[in-house]
C-alpha cells in the first residue's frame, strides 16, 4: 500500500501537536533585546538517565518510508548545522504502556525544516529519519546517552521503538 504524503511548512502552530519549534525571529522576542538577543526558547527534558549532544550526519536518499520510532524516556532536539533545508515526518503519540500500538497511517504528517530552524520532539512522539533535500545535512542531536546506544543496536522495546506502518509513504514537496 502506498500513500502520498504532502509536505507542509514548519510553524509553531502546525507542529505543537508534536513537539517546539525554535525559529530564529518567532515575533516579540520574549527575553531582553541587548546583545546577545535571546529570540526563542524551548523545553528539553531527559530521565533515567543521561543527556547528550551528538554530532549526526546524514545523506540524502529516496523521499519514502514506512517506519517510525518513539522514545518514551527523553524528548530529542534537533538543531540543523549545515545542508539543510530537509524534511521531518511526525505522528502524534500512542499508548505510552502498549509497546504495539503505533501510530494511524492517517496521521502521518511531513514539515520542511529549514536550516535556521530547530525542534523538539515531545516524549512518545513518533518521528522518522531526517531526510536532506541536499546531498548531506549535519545537525546536533539533544537525546539521552542510552537512546543513543540503543539506536546503534536497537531494542525495539527499550527506549528506541521502531515500527513498520505496513503503508510505504512518498512525500511531496
Amino acid at each position: 500500500m502506498k500513500r502520498i504524503l504532502k509536505v507542509e511548512r514548519l510553524t509553531k502552530e502546525a507542529f505543537s501537536p508534536f513537539g517546539h519549534v525554535l525559529m530564529r525571529e518567532p515575533g516579540v522576542p520574549p527575553f531582553k533585546a541587548d546583545p546577545p538577543q535571546f529570540a526563542d526558547r524551548m523545553p528539553f527534558e531527559v530521565d533515567d538517565g543521561e543527556a547528550e549532544f551528538v554530532y549526526a550526519l546524514l545523506k540524502r536518499k529516496e523521499f519514502t518510508f514506512s517506519a517510525l520510532e518513539r522514545h518514551l524516556k527523553v524528548t530529542q532536539g534537533f538543531f540543523p548545522l549545515y545542508g539543510g533545508p530537509a524534511i521531518i515526518t511526525v505522528a502524534p503519540a500512542t499508548d505510552f504502556n502498549n509497546l504495539e500500538a503505533p501510530p494511524s497511517p492517517d496521521t502521518v504528517r511531513a514539515f520542511l525544516l529549514e536550516s535556521y530552524t530547530a525542534f523538539v520532539i515531545n516524549r512518545g512522539v513518533w518521528h522518522g529519519t531526517i531526510l536532506p533535500l541536499e546531498e548531506s545535512f549535519g545537525y546536533i542531536l539533544a537525546t539521552r546517552k542510552e537512546t543513543t546506544d540503543e539506536s546503534i543496536s536497537p531494542l525495539y522495546d527499550g527506549d528506541v521503538q521502531i515500527r513498520d506502518l505496513g503503508v510505504t509513504f512518498e512525500l511531496a514537496l
